[in-house]
């Protein structure tokens, strides 16, 4: 699953968020079997004015398998005042 790249724009109380899920290669290495290693990461960004703003997100989470991510990827899209919406 090293092509995982999964995207949701969800709207709470007319504001608008994407999440985003991807899988990522570790990008430092203390051992040569590191290299190969794949995270996956979800982290969810407000959109103002049909722009994303990445450089301050409001969830960001590493997970070590694919389920993971997925599985909570989809929790954040059915519940984000449990992650994110205060």
């Amino acid at each position: 699953m090293d092509d995982l790249a999964l995207k949701n724009v969800i709207k709470i109380d007319g504001n608008e968020y994407l999440v985003s899920t991807i899988a990522t290669p570790v990008r430092h290495a203390w051992f040569d079997d590191d290299k190969q290693k794949i995270v996956f990461e979800t982290m969810v960004f407000e959109i103002k004015d049909d722009t994303v703003i990445y450089d301050a997100p409001l969830f960001n989470e590493r997970y070590h398998t694919s389920d993971e991510a997925i599985a909570e990827h989809g929790a954040i899209v059915q519940n984000p005042e449990a992650y994110f919406v205060r």
